[in-house]
């Protein structure tokens, strides 16, 4: 890998859908959006989640379930090798979700875990530093951001929420530059 022409940082906004009802403090997830900073995207649904469980939520069954496009059902291998694909060489890269926790968690679940995930991007990306942020950070810093609601036909879909996080972020970051203040550390 030419470290010279990587660049300093990427940003990549992503989403997920889970089933966190299972018990046994088992997550199991659904799908995940990924959008990086230029609207490149990746969608996938796992096709290895418990459809059973998740139907029997049904906040899940009509939020979730009744919302995904069976055209994106892959396999976990190939939901990581998408995300991969979409994942360009930088120095550092990181990952934007709102309210992120399980969506950390879930991403690198997607790898194998936290260690997998930065070695394989180091390994495939020359990527030094991997980066979890949350949108609520620019929220608490912008003031009054130019935000739409989302369409609520649309929320929970993975990437429809991944695109929402850029466009979050794309506002706030308006947002504090229109105040003439200095951009804090998460821009």
């Amino acid at each position: 890998m030419n470290n010279a022409k990587k660049v300093q940082l990427r940003r990549y906004f992503f989403d997920t859908e889970f089933n966190d009802t299972v018990g046994n403090f088992r997550i199991d997830f659904i799908s995940i959006g990924v959008v990086d900073e230029r609207g490149r995207d990746f969608y996938g649904i796992s096709s290895e989640f418990n459809r059973a469980a998740a139907n029997a939520s049904p906040w899940l069954k009509t939020n979730v379930i009744d919302k995904l496009d069976p055209s994106f059902e892959m396999t976990i291998a190939e939901i990581r090798q998408g995300i991969l694909d979409l994942i360009e060489p930088a120095h550092e890269v990181e990952f934007w979700a709102k309210n992120g926790s399980y969506d950390n968690v879930l991403l690198c679940q997607i790898f194998g875990g936290m260690g997998p995930l930065r070695e394989t991007l180091k390994r495939e990306k020359g990527i030094q530093k991997v980066i979890f942020r949350d949108t609520n950070e620019l929220l608490r810093i912008a003031v009054k951001p130019d935000i739409k609601p989302m369409d609520e036909t649309i929320k929970h879909i993975a990437i429809n929420d991944a695109r929402n996080e850029r466009y979050v972020f794309g506002q706030c970051y308006k947002a504090i530059a229109a105040q003439n203040r200095p951009q804090p550390d998460v821009l």
